[in-house]
């Protein structure tokens, strides 16, 4: 290919995208956390909210995936395309410097409060509370009716005459609660983005390599300092932590010889005068049968 080939071809690649090429190349260099979401399904208000609750973390970006790769390839990372391989939707890019399992645990903990659509199911419980609507009253009474919602008419506008749970969390909403939750403003789904793939230090990790049951971890923790604990213990290995247990378990050892030796003690003296008491009533009961 000439050099005039090159040069008329290069003219024709609009700037935005050679600019965004070069952005990306940048951030790809500068975090050493590259993580992929998909975009189906996530409306602009959510993706701007997540990326106010990144900031200072990591930084979320929406590219087209071809100029990805042509990123990827430019800083010397071909490896990362494997990220977006397979995926025909659109995808969101989330860069950072933090661990892609902490990543994961901040996206989880800070999912948004959204509108739900029918058929979603409600993430907690729902309650439409004592307030008034706003609505003038029509056709929609019957809907607050059919969902249980006790109204009254004040002013000629609808109120809601005392908090009402419409959904339990877990519940499908139905077309009509979904509609009527929307026209209230009443949220009743957390929504946020799923990290598909991650790629850290150099390592590929899957949505399920991702999952982390918080609760489990702390429960395996738990009982592995028990057991830990324990067997320090036990072979009088002496830290901060077992220096107390191993003293009490020497002090109950060396007590419980000193008493089988027959060793008088301040310690030992009570326990020693009770068992030679009980050895002398044994032997007065034996004495009595011969």
């Amino acid at each position: 290919m000439s050099a005039e080939t090159i040069v008329k071809r290069e003219r024709r690649i609009p700037k935005w995208k050679i600019d965004e090429v070069e952005e990306l190349s940048k951030l790809i260099s500068g975090h050493r956390v590259v993580a992929v979401f998909k975009l189906t399904g996530l409306r602009a208000n959510l993706i701007h909210e997540i990326r106010k609750t990144l900031r200072g973390t990591a930084i979320l970006r929406v590219a087209k995936l071809n100029l990805f790769k042509k990123a990827a390839e430019k800083v010397g990372k071909p490896e990362l395309v494997k990220l977006v391989e397979d995926i025909k939707e659109p995808l969101g890019f989330i860069f950072s410097n933090v661990s892609a399992f902490k990543l994961k645990l901040i996206l989880d903990k800070n999912r948004i409060p959204m509108h739900a659509k029918a058929g979603e199911k409600a993430d907690f419980d729902v309650v439409v509370p004592e307030m008034n609507t706003g609505l003038p009253p029509g056709p929609i009474l019957s809907d607050f009716g059919k969902l249980g919602i006790p109204t009254k008419i004040e002013g000629g506008q609808i109120w809601i005459a005392k908090d009402t749970v419409v959904a339990k969390k877990g519940d499908e909403i139905s077309p009509a609660l979904a509609s009527l939750l929307a026209r209230l403003d009443i949220k009743a789904v957390l929504k946020g983005v799923t990290i598909e793939r991650a790629f850290e230090d150099g390592v590929l990790l899957s949505k399920e390599q991702l999952e982390i049951d918080l609760e489990k971890v702390k429960e395996d923790l738990m009982t592995a300092h028990g057991q830990a604990l324990t067997l320090s213990t036990e072979i009088g290995y002496i830290t901060k932590e077992t220096v107390v247990p191993v003293l009490l378990k020497s002090y109950a050892e060396a007590r419980a010889l000193a008493i089988e030796a027959g060793i008088p003690s301040k310690d030992t003296i009570r326990d020693l005068l009770l068992k030679a008491e009980a050895m002398a009533q044994i032997l007065k009961e034996a004495a009595k049968i011969s």
